[in-house]
């Protein structure tokens, strides 16, 4: 074989793995892109929650939306103490933290020792009365992976809370 040929022929592989490589980086880096931009938006999510628990008079919206809105009608938050409702919210906001933290674990970005911690206080919130409602309530909100382990836990828990009487 002419040596020409075969210098080409390699430089030609060359350039095709360096375009490759490049390529699946830029990928990476807006999948990158795309989940921090989410992130902020469960972030700004998370800080309004967070209002309606810290300043209780922004609560009204609730009020207000089950008021006004017929489809709104069997919501329980109606007919909540103010203590329910701040529990609510707090409850709320709980829910969206653990969706983030269980697609982190589901990508690998942190070790099931970290997930057991967390997935221990998601065990115990789940057997708070509240929590069923706020699931219900967000219903179709979450990643619908996420909205299918929490209700498979729940059926689990309550399994075991029945098998212990």
């Amino acid at each position: 074989m002419n040596p020409i040929l075969i210098v080409m022929i390699a430089q030609t592989i060359v350039y095709a793995g360096t375009l490759i490589v490049l390529i699946l980086q830029v990928r990476a880096q807006v999948l990158a892109i795309r989940a921090s931009q989410y992130a902020n938006c469960q972030a700004d999510y998370s800080s309004l929650i967070r209002m309606l628990v810290q300043q209780g008079e922004l609560q009204s919206i609730y009020d207000d939306l089950c008021k006004s809105r017929p489809d709104f009608k069997d919501w329980k938050w109606s007919r909540y103490s103010k203590r329910q409702k701040t529990l609510y919210n707090y409850i709320e906001l709980n829910y969206e933290l653990f969706e983030r933290v269980f697609y982190l674990h589901k990508n690998k970005w942190i070790d099931d020792e970290t997930w057991a911690n967390w997935e221990t206080w998601l065990n115990e919130l789940c057997t708070h009365p509240i929590f069923s409602d706020v699931m219900k309530d967000n219903e179709e909100m979450f990643g619908s992976e996420f909205e299918r382990f929490i209700n498979e836990k729940i059926i689990s828990l309550r399994d075991k809370s029945t098998q212990k009487r």
